[in-house]
């Protein structure tokens, strides 16, 4: 029997996910309950539909667990304590949380696998805990109340640092001193939600157009998990 893994409270960006996540989840059932009440009668559209369905929930519950391994790192778990805990083995853990948005930025590509070493694990423990975690008194708020202000000057901003062409989250985040770094990350991914900056590679982030003209003109991989 694992004993209990004792958590702080989770970073934003790790909030703002699974908030994310079960509303979409949310929008999925929605969706698939409609389609199945007026193709009732059609078993092709009414099986896509739930295949379709099926991945992506999937999908989403694999980001879901990778951010909660993420944040019971953070919080001091160790990775044999979350395979206890699991019943899975610690390479199992170990090899997998690099995918974690949160851990994302700490992580190192070994080979074909992205792993966050007991290095980058602290350097993420330390930005974690320098972080402040309550209102700042500058007036500087969270990302999801500045992506959902219709002045919000965060995301008017990081599409004008993606003008000079891709950059990464270390770089945007250093042009952007006046946020915190969970909140320039959690507004990234939102604006990749809408289509208004695309993922380029690991950590990087362009402009739509920009991104086109590189996947036009070069055929390598281009394609990346992390914010």
């Amino acid at each position: 029997m694992s004993r209990p893994i004792k958590l702080r409270h989770p970073p934003q960006f790790t909030v703002d996910i699974v908030d994310d996540a079960r509303g979409r989840i949310l929008e999925i059932l929605d969706d698939l309950g409609h389609l199945m009440k007026e193709h009732e009668g059609d078993i092709e559209v009414w099986g896509s539909a739930v295949t379709t369905a099926g991945w992506e929930i999937a999908s989403l519950g694999q980001w879901l667990g990778l951010e909660g391994e993420a944040t019971l790192l953070l919080g001091g778990a160790s990775y044999p304590e979350i395979a206890e805990h699991q019943g899975t083995s610690q390479s199992n853990v170990y090899n997998r949380v690099g995918r974690s948005l949160t851990l994302a930025p700490y992580a190192k590509a070994t080979g074909s696998v992205t792993r966050v070493s007991a290095e980058g694990l602290e350097e993420a423990r330390r930005d974690y805990a320098a972080e402040d975690t309550s209102e700042p008194e500058d007036g500087t708020r969270d990302a999801r109340a500045t992506a959902e202000d219709d002045s919000g000057s965060l995301v008017e901003r990081l599409p004008g640092i993606l003008r000079g062409g891709p950059r990464t989250t270390t770089e945007i985040v250093a042009a952007l001193p006046d946020y915190r770094r969970s909140s320039v990350l959690s507004t990234l991914s939102v604006l990749a939600r809408r289509g208004a900056v695309t993922r380029v590679g690991h950590g990087t982030y362009a402009l739509p157009a920009v991104a086109a003209d590189d996947v036009g003109g070069d055929d390598g991989d281009v394609g990346g998990t992390a914010g």
